[in-house]
């Protein structure tokens, strides 16, 4: 089984391995501080000694626990036993230990320090003897060895520099596995929401750097799911004009119509083509959001609404509608593809939606009106389900995108429209100004 790596864990080993070292390393440096703290005292106690009161050769003088010689044959036997005199330098001192000191008690301590001063010598000597353990029962305090204390508190210091890191780093972990959770959980409505305080202005900054990418990833997929949709629903249109006259084209070639006849049906199917093309760049365009705007040119409303009423008749193939046209010869600059897209989308609604009835279309300069009326509303028996009808008509057929469409379009070049329902159908007013 492979363990998988945990950041956590390891900055937690890391930290517990550098303190116990630490800790190790630090106890190793305070004892041996200690041991020549002691010797240092020692030698400075010794030398304090020395010169007290005056001593002859053959006749040492005892102060306190130390004994003062001229003469290293003067020392007790038990020092020149255990210690060299060939080992004695000066100002230094010299010492034997019995046992080790850092597992229990010494049994005995030996002492020597020469100094000289004004040409005269002095050996100062000093000797400890633990009682046998035979002799007297030790006590619990002398039974544990002076660095057992040490090794205890280093333990304990272990110990707490192991609990610290580990509660900071649970205090830390939780916030920031909280922060994966909401992360892994985001979803396209959760997106809008505020952020949860993750405790930490880090974790909350890392959050809404999260927020805000994931936010660009989905306006960026729903502008191409708006392309599509939209590409799927204008495109319909001049692809089947192309299928159709090319159909025509052919049936007229094999029945050797007039070249005359023909041309004019290529003339069509050229027309879808460049209307395909300006299709897609707009849609890309508005997809896109750039700064480079459409170009103008001049046209003509009235015939370009004539044009499009011509290739969306089909769609009252089977109806008793009636459709009236008035148009005027008014040219204005305008963007074509995207004025071909609206009144495209705005006939296209008004013809789908009339079942029977009159559409009345007007064009007068720079405005366009659309009126369609499709029941007397003597003859509706049922409107909610007229109602019902229409609205899964117009998502299954996706004129609802189509809308969605040419509202973007107006709203974006603020062109003036209207669009009220009346009660027997819709009256769409639009100004290109």
């Amino acid at each position: 089984m492979k363990i998988r790596p945990s950041l956590k864990g390891y900055f937690l080993i890391m930290i517990i391995i550098t303190g116990v070292t630490t800790i190790s390393i630090m106890s190793a440096v305070s004892f041996n501080y200690f041991l020549t703290g002691i010797d240092f005292s020692m030698s400075n106690a010794m030398r304090a000694q020395a010169y007290k009161k005056p001593v002859s050769d053959g006749h040492p003088i005892q102060l306190n626990d130390f004994i003062v010689a001229t003469r290293w044959e003067d020392l007790p036997p038990l020092i020149k036993a255990n210690l060299n005199q060939e080992d004695v330098v000066d100002n230094l001192l010299l010492k034997s230990i019995d046992g080790n000191p850092l597992f229990g008690p010494p049994e005995a301590g030996y002492f020597v320090l020469k100094v000289m001063r004004k040409n005269k010598i002095r050996y100062i000597s000093s000797m400890f003897v633990s009682p046998k353990w035979q002799d007297s029962e030790p006590s619990v305090q002398d039974k544990i060895p002076p660095f057992f204390y040490l090794s205890l508190i280093a333990l304990a210091l272990m110990a707490l520099f192991a609990l610290v890191p580990y509660f900071i780093i649970r205090k830390v972990a939780n916030p920031v596995e909280k922060l994966m959770a909401w992360t892994k959980n985001l979803s396209k409505e959760k997106l809008i929401q505020p952020i949860p305080d993750f405790h930490f202005s880090e974790l909350n900054s890392l959050a809404s750097i999260v927020q805000s990418s994931l936010r660009s990833v989905q306006e960026g997929l729903d502008r191409e799911q708006r392309f599509l949709g939209y590409a799927s629903h204008e495109l319909r249109t001049p692809i089947a004009i192309t299928r159709t006259n090319t159909e025509l084209l052919r049936k007229m070639i094999e029945k050797d119509i007039s070249v005359d006849k023909q041309l004019q049906v290529l003339e069509r199917i050229e027309r879808a083509s460049f209307n395909m093309t300006d299709l897609t760049e707009t849609l890309l365009w508005l997809n896109r959001k750039t700064d480079k705007s459409i170009p103008l040119i001049s046209i003509s409303i009235g015939k370009l609404t004539e044009q499009l009423l011509e290739e969306l008749t089909y769609l009252l193939s089977g109806k008793n509608v009636e459709v009236k046209i008035k148009t005027d010869e008014t040219l204005l600059l305008l963007p074509q593809a995207l004025c071909r897209i609206v009144i495209n989308n705005l006939l296209r609604n008004a013809l789908q939606h009339t079942t029977e009835g009159k559409i009345r279309i007007i064009q007068a300069g720079s405005k366009l009106i659309i009126n369609n009326r499709e029941f007397d509303s003597q003859e509706i028996e049922n409107i909610e389900q007229i109602e019902k009808t229409e609205n899964q008509l117009k998502n299954e057929l996706g004129f609802g995108l189509g809308l969605e469409l040419t509202e973007r379009l107006i709203q974006h070049y603020a062109w003036q429209y209207k669009n009220v329902a009346t009660e027997d159908g819709h009256y769409v007013e639009i100004n290109f100004l």
